[in-house]
């Protein structure tokens, strides 16, 4: 393995740490890297057998969780936005919509002026045909927005490109004067890569190219120019750090909440970021 592929990706620094024969960590900037980086492609299968084989029913099945989770993400939003007038005021962008049920939560909430851009044609299809929405089927480094959004989210998209500071610093120029930018990456502050070190990298998914940390991503986002960033655990599992049988699990598991809450200490992390 040449040198080169060692310098970290945000930074430059040729001083990154291995983890395994093709994950390194840069500390300076609070990430992971992967060097055998692969593209995936989202076809239709991922939405219909991909996702049942990992999480017991497709995509489309699973409606009623996303739209619940697409409802408190937005609650959050919503509530770090200063002065809103109206909600149907608002123009909202999703990054890899998918089906559209982030999109359609945020029209039964009052926002109208909404658009999605999702490279796979049969979720981008979906969406406009079931929520009468319109999505840009497409991926994002072949859009260029002819217009300001007061909100962009990114749901879990961040980690699959090849260069995430430039497309988040597209993000930033996208956005309106107070407009927010939300999303979702994997942290490497989390009981995983803290305690379980071999299975977090056994199972290291080979188009994730980067994993942040709640410090890492703050930095890069506050040097793109965002002025105030908030972090939040996006999954609290005290299971991943003492068997649920145990007779200590259930005042660890309540200290461990609380403690996750205040240093958003979790395997993913939500992140909103206002410019």
């Amino acid at each position: 393995m040449t040198d080169d592929i060692q310098h970290c990706p945000i930074c430059s620094s040729a001083s990154s740490v291995s983890i395994s024969s093709y994950l390194y960590s840069c500390k300076k900037c609070g990430i992971t890297f992967n060097t055998a980086y692969a593209v995936k492609t989202y076809s239709d299968a991922y939405f219909l057998e991909e996702y049942q084989n990992q999480y017991g029913k497709t995509y489309i099945e699973d409606y009623t969780n996303i739209y619940s989770l697409a409802a408190r993400r937005l609650t959050i939003l919503l509530g770090y936005l200063p002065g809103i007038t109206g909600k149907s005021d608002l123009s909202l962008l999703d990054i890899g919509s998918a089906a559209g049920f982030f999109l359609a939560c945020a029209k039964d909430m009052g926002i109208q002026n909404l658009t999605g851009i999702e490279i796979s044609e049969y979720a981008s299809r979906y969406c406009t045909e079931h929520f009468n929405i319109p999505v840009i089927q497409s991926s994002f480094s072949d859009v260029t927005p002819n217009s300001l959004f007061n909100i962009i989210t990114a749901w879990y998209f961040i980690e699959h490109t090849v260069d995430p500071v430039s497309v988040m610093e597209k993000i930033h120029e996208s956005l309106s004067a107070d407009g927010i930018f939300a999303f979702s990456v994997p942290s490497i502050f989390g009981p995983l890569f803290t305690f379980k070190r071999d299975i977090w990298v056994q199972t290291h998914p080979t188009d994730h190219y980067i994993d942040f940390s709640p410090w890492g991503i703050r930095q890069i986002l506050t040097r793109i120019g965002f002025r105030k960033i908030y972090v939040k655990p996006a999954g609290i599992h005290p299971e991943r750090v003492i068997d649920p049988h145990s007779i200590m699990f259930r005042p660890f598991a309540l200290i461990y909440r609380l403690i996750s809450r205040l240093i958003s200490f979790s395997d993913t992390i939500d992140v909103y970021a206002i410019k």
